[in-house]
């Protein structure tokens, strides 16, 4: 039996979490549609720790049937997939985890949490880096307080020019589809890129504008975390991107109606960008940075943790590929060795012990700062303590 499969093997994602295992020393299957990259891409491995299969997720027996050769399914494939591979997942009777549902997806993956403990399964809901990181990241901010109120998630970059980094889909969804926001307790939609801000972020990265968009951490931290009052999710975008996707709107590219079976305009138009797309973007630094905001001994507090990665020169792929794959491949070797436990959906937050975890992510080129301050509640005497965890 192999240990680990990883749907999705050949794709932007995939294929740098199936190195990562591979060098890991796991046992690893990697499958996909593309089976002459996934080919290549074990000649370029030479490695003895890996098996390829070509295979279609939408074939629901072939595919049930290829995760039962392993114990655990990494799903980088589409989010759209994810209900699906949960489902085969619980049949196959292999624990589970993906890259994110987009919030929606994600909603209706908690509501089979009893249907994945009937099968004796654990299913992760979106660990990749955010969501996947952020979640953990603030169940340790939360856990550092007496009491948390506020929990704010940002993503910066000094990356220019209009770059899709992983699923084109998905960024255009992420672009156009309301963002969810929780204020006063109360969960809030508002427009795509709206609520513009100027976000300091590490002197790396200075200040940068950062939008709302919708993200899947606003599907599981208001259940995990009901105290917290405010919780919000921005992320910094390059403006030819979003000019672009505007663009491409305005056209009507991005109309998903289907007439008569035929592919729509949105899926012509994302098939077009995957094989013209030829943009050459200056890949930079980016943060993930997590603030938790409340109380601690009487006074006022907050922790901020900002993870920084750059371009990784080993594996020749920009920071945000690499900064999403290594959480999942982390937490599968951690199912593996069974240091994450039990059955159901269970998001990040509620599964994953925050310091086990991030003592392996920073063993992986990733830097990560913890800056705790606390201010008397009349305002005086602020201090400030800043550490590498």
């Amino acid at each position: 039996m192999k240990e680990v499969i990883v749907l999705g093997a050949a794709g932007t994602i995939g294929n740098v979490i199936m190195r990562d295992l591979v060098e890991s020393g796991v046992e690893v299957i990697g499958a996909d549609m593309d089976i002459n990259r996934l080919q290549q891409l074990k000649n370029e491995l030479n490695a003895k720790n890996l098996a390829v299969y070509s295979l279609d997720i939408r074939d629901h027996q072939k595919t049930t049937e290829l995760l039962q050769k392993a114990k655990v399914c990494v799903n980088a494939t589409n989010y759209i997939f994810n209900m699906d591979v949960m489902k085969m997942a619980a049949n196959a009777k292999v624990d589970v985890l993906d890259l994110g549902g987009l919030y929606n997806v994600t909603k209706e993956q908690l509501k089979y949490d009893d249907f994945m403990k009937e099968a004796g399964v654990l299913s992760i809901p979106g660990m990749g880096s955010d969501p996947g990181i952020s979640n953990v990241l603030s169940r340790y901010g939360v856990e550092q307080l007496d009491t948390a109120e506020e929990i704010h998630i940002r993503y910066g970059s000094t990356t220019t020019g209009a770059t899709f980094p992983f699923a084109i889909d998905t960024i255009i969804d992420e672009a156009t589809k309301s963002a969810m926001v929780v204020r006063n307790g109360h969960l809030y939609e508002i427009p795509p890129l709206s609520e513009e801000e100027d976000t300091i972020f590490h002197e790396k990265l200075g200040v940068q504008r950062t939008y709302s968009i919708l993200h899947s951490e606003l599907a599981t931290l208001p259940l995990s975390f009901p105290q917290v009052k405010e919780i919000t999710y921005k992320d910094t975008w390059d403006p030819s991107t979003i000019e672009k996707i505007n663009m491409l709107e305005q056209f009507g590219l991005l109309n998903n109606h289907r007439h008569n079976n035929s592919l729509s305009a949105r899926q012509k138009l994302v098939s077009l960008l995957k094989e013209t797309i030829s943009e050459d973007p200056k890949w930079g630094t980016d943060e993930l940075m997590v603030e938790v905001k409340g109380t601690k001994a009487g006074k006022k507090a907050s922790i901020k943790l900002e993870l920084l990665c750059g371009w990784q020169e080993k594996w020749n792929i920009n920071a945000l590929a690499y900064v999403t794959s290594m959480p999942a491949s982390i937490v599968a070797q951690m199912l593996l060795n069974k240091e994450i436990e039990g059955t159901g959906v269970k998001p990040p937050e509620q599964c994953i012990d925050p310091s086990k975890f991030i003592s392996y992510l920073t063993q992986k080129n990733i830097t990560l700062l913890s800056t705790y301050c606390e201010t008397e509640q009349i305002q005086k005497n602020p201090q400030t303590i800043l550490s590498n965890i």
